[in-house]
């Protein structure tokens, strides 16, 4: 006899099935629009919304120093704008994972403008160290009080044609880093600044301390590339020098010694050559630079106005300093750290257990170029 019901009891288990279905699909995507809400939990309408963080940052008033021996910071100046920050980051992100994570030396940030909260912060946050952000006033970054601005802006327009002979700030940077910046309150107390630029690289991975380097060895300051300065910019400079040289003959090392540094800087027939350290990196004893001979140096050529009324940079002003008061011996030239400035002036070292470590070859260093007056040194 055959069962009239079956089709029936399929229809109905079938209809069970797709209503089943139907509630279970509709409930699960409920509770994946909003899975939390079935525990109690309530979020208000713009939870979920994107936001922006507020940026904060508490500049520190102290220093922290990794160790007792002597205090040592990374120095270095920059600007407020979104290029200057990115090499900034740049920078320290290579410094901290060549060098500093395992050592901790503090930064001291120098500026001339208003650095936001978001600067500072996402500056700061690549290393562990302290970070000190400091903004100079007129009276250490700007025009010397005698000089004579009609003739500062004649200056910049006969050098327009010049690398920077247009800048009147590459001239403000110039004084503060020549000379003004050991006047700074935060400079006092250190034994060591290493200077560094922002957008510089540093190619190979410290094993040794540099600053631990220049304290044993009682050096005054480093350097890893050095070179020639446009003449256009520095026409007076070395007869200013020699006039300051003149006058103060019981401090200038006498250049019949064979350690001093007058060879560096003079050519075959006694002329100033232009040879000078490049010092976007160095390592130096700021006591030297903060005393009584290299700040009367500094001072007079200041009064000159030569680096407003010519073009006198930093570097060159530096190098004859040294060259005037210290001998050879004084002076450390960094073949083993790896250096690189706008992707082009690099130096490398030559000892093959360290280069094979480095994003260099030797081949690539600037010390084999024309223009490279490390020969000389």
């Amino acid at each position: 006899m055959i069962n009239s019901n079956k089709p029936i009891a399929r229809i109905v288990l079938v209809a069970i099935v797709i209503f089943t279905g139907i509630y279970l699909f509709t409930t699960s995507t409920v509770h994946q629009d909003n899975p939390i809400k079935e525990q109690g939990v309530t979020w208000d309408d713009d939870y979920f919304a994107y936001t922006t963080s507020s940026w904060t940052y508490e500049n520190p008033t102290n220093l922290t120093f990794p160790h007792q021996r002597f205090k040592a910071a990374f120095v270095t100046f920059v600007k407020s704008d979104t290029a200057s920050l990115t090499k900034l980051r740049f920078t320290i992100r290579n410094i901290e994972d060549q060098f500093n994570r395992n050592h901790n030396y503090p930064y001291i940030i120098f500026t001339d403008q208003e650095l936001s909260e978001e600067y500072m912060e996402l500056a700061s946050t690549l290393t562990q160290a302290t970070v000190r952000f400091e903004r100079v006033e007129n009276d250490l970054y700007g025009y010397h009080p005698s000089t004579d601005l009609k003739r500062a802006a004649q200056a910049r327009i006969d050098l327009q044609s010049t690398m920077f002979g247009d800048s009147e700030d590459y001239r403000f940077q110039s004084r503060f880093m020549a000379g003004t910046i050991y006047r700074h309150a935060l400079m006092q107390d250190l034994d060591y600044s290493w200077r560094f630029e922002a957008g510089t690289e540093y190619i190979c991975p410290m094993d040794e301390d540099p600053f631990q380097y220049m304290f044993e060895k009682k050096l005054i300051t480093s350097f890893s590339v050095a070179l020639y300065e446009y003449k256009e910019t520095i026409p007076s400079l070395y007869n200013t020098v020699l006039d300051f040289a003149s006058k103060n003959k019981d401090w200038i090392q006498p250049a019949s010694d064979p350690k001093t540094l007058w060879h560096f800087i003079l050519d075959g027939s006694n002329s100033f050559n232009g040879c000078h350290f490049w010092n976007n990196f160095q390592i130096a004893d700021v006591s030297f630079y903060r005393g009584e001979k290299y700040q009367a140096f500094f001072n007079h050529l200041d009064l000159s106005n030569g680096i407003f009324y010519e073009r006198w940079g930093d570097p060159i002003i530096q190098s004859l300093g040294a060259v005037m008061f210290l001998t050879k011996d004084n002076i450390h030239f960094w073949d083993n750290i790896g250096y690189r400035v706008a992707n082009y002036f690099t130096h490398c070292p030559s000892d093959k257990s360290r280069y094979s470590k480095c994003t260099c070859r030797p081949e690539q260093n600037f010390d084999n170029d024309g223009y490279s007056c490390l020969r000389f040194y």
